[in-house]
């Protein structure tokens, strides 16, 4: 499931938002603050981030700035502010989209979706396709052979991080940042059981194509 965060002053377009994107199989999350905005993409991994340009405290263009410090997750800008310098200051700070209130929910969801396609380099179907697996990221289903199979929610998000890295050898200590966030303390050697079992489940054939990299972690590449 992607995972949205949402930062805009106005609570009632908050609820708006985060309802219908919710029922389009979408998890998200609304902050009302640029500050609180920063700090969940800080401690939490997100596909995308929606921010509202005018906000108390800290503004969504210096938020975007402070987020762009730290994350590349791709970043839509919301507002009443059409301007074209208006425009211009918000890609500066590294946004990569904008929509200007008012707008039709559909347009904004038809946007999400573009923008983390783009980002993440799925088909027009939402989909991650390696050889014989295909992994729906808006269903979170796997399928080997175009038989679907049973992967827990973590090991799920595993497997989709390494494909969508392919041939990039991540580390422990990254693949627990980015599916458990910044507050998990468990131990790093608890990736090497849900590799373990990500390659059980995807058979022998496939087992092989996420490789170890000793002493550092695992990458996925086609053999």
């Amino acid at each position: 499931m992607l995972k949205i965060l949402i930062a805009d002053d106005e609570k009632k377009l908050c609820e708006t938002m985060e309802d219908f994107l919710s029922s389009k199989g979408l998890s998200v999350v609304s902050v009302f603050d640029g500050l609180s905005a920063v700090e969940r993409a800080e401690n939490e991994a997100f596909d995308l981030i929606i921010l509202d340009v005018m906000m108390p405290g800290l503004n969504g263009i210096e938020a975007c700035k402070r987020i762009r410090e730290f994350s590349e997750a791709p970043v839509m800008f919301l507002s009443a502010l059409g301007e074209e310098e208006n425009l211009l200051a918000g890609y500066k700070s590294g946004c990569d989209d904008y929509i200007v209130k008012p707008f039709p929910l559909s347009v904004l969801y038809e946007k999400v979706l573009s923008l983390v396609k783009r980002y993440k380099g799925f088909d027009s179907d939402c989909k991650l396709t390696h050889g014989n697996i295909t992994l729906d990221l808006l269903s979170r289903s796997v399928f080997v052979e175009n038989k679907k199979i049973r992967l827990s929610a973590k090991d799920f998000d595993i497997l989709a991080l390494l494909m969508q890295n392919e041939g990039k050898v991540l580390g422990r200590e990254q693949i627990l940042v980015k599916v458990w966030g910044y507050g998990y303390e468990g131990d790093s050697r608890a990736i090497d059981t849900h590799i373990k079992r990500i390659r059980k489940a995807l058979g022998k054939e496939n087992a092989e194509k996420i490789k170890t990299s000793v002493g550092v972690g695992y990458f996925f590449k086609e053999n």
